[in-house]
């Protein structure tokens, strides 16, 4: 559910801003988004009781405490493989959400409006690929595979899109597909995650893997314009549709490495 509100939310984001610039200007559009920060506030204090922190006692039992210091994670190789997998699949979608319109603009001649109809499909896709996710992480206990092969499939679309030969009516379409591949990814990538931090320290370490690895989503966005803009300076927007396959390949090779480490913690010595 929190990766579908997130989907959700990059949707309707350019929507919602331009809307509002484009019928005022974009003072005020700047302000509608800062309200709705206050609102998100506003009800996290209303509904403050639900986020009791007793609830913790229910998720990690005090024997659950790994043993240790508190970054012994650091030096767990999955962990670090975990973090290596969020930097490249937001990389990935970096390259998407920063130039996705200009490439798909320069490399199939489709008007700015219908190319940035193509981010929208990607990100209602992805949507839609959470929902199924979920369900697919539910019934499948090695959430590596189900990753590796809707990064897969979301890698071949990419490299279809680099080549250029897909038709102008497709390409709402094979956005829309390459972000559910993504999509489906999300809730798989969640329980590798947790799968890797409970393997070998506890319940207790969750919160604390799951921060750090996380950290690499946002150094993923950070870094994916300041590798690629230059590509797109330069001409090859070609290029860059083709590196957000590189990534989603990377991306799943590394899920597969730290499932294979995890069913390996997990047999009996």
């Amino acid at each position: 559910m929190h990766g579908l509100s997130g989907n959700l939310g990059w949707a309707a984001a350019p929507v919602f801003m331009t809307a509002i610039a484009t019928a005022t200007d974009w003072h005020v559009a700047g302000f509608a988004a800062a309200g709705v920060a206050l609102a998100v506030l506003a009800l996290l204090v209303l509904r403050r009781e639900v986020l009791d922190d007793r609830a913790a006692a229910t998720v990690v039992a005090p024997k659950e405490v790994p043993a240790g210091g508190q970054l012994d994670f650091l030096r767990s190789g999955a962990v670090w493989l975990c973090f290596v997998f969020f930097f490249l699949i937001t990389g990935a979608f970096g390259i998407l959400q920063s130039y996705g319109p200009s490439i798909l603009n320069h490399v199939y001649g489709v008007s700015l409006e219908l190319a940035a109809g193509g981010l929208t499909a990607y990100l209602l896709g992805s949507a839609a690929g959470m929902v199924a996710g979920g369900f697919v992480a539910a019934r499948l206990d090695n959430s590596d595979s189900a990753i590796a092969v809707a990064l897969a499939a979301a890698a071949v679309v990419a490299l279809l899109l680099a080549s250029g030969v897909a038709p102008a009516w497709a390409l709402l379409p094979l956005m829309a597909l390459m972000g559910f591949g993504v999509g489906v990814a999300g809730p798989n990538r969640d329980l590798l995650v947790r799968k890797a931090a409970t393997a070998r320290f506890g319940k207790a370490s969750y919160g604390r893997v799951y921060g750090f690895v996380y950290s690499g989503l946002d150094l993923g966005l950070a870094v994916s314009p300041i590798v690629f803009g230059p590509l797109l300076d330069a001409g090859y927007f070609r290029a860059a549709l083709a590196g957000v396959a590189v990534l989603q390949i990377a991306a799943l090779l590394s899920a597969l490495r730290v499932g294979r480490g995890v069913r390996q913690a997990a047999r009996p010595a």
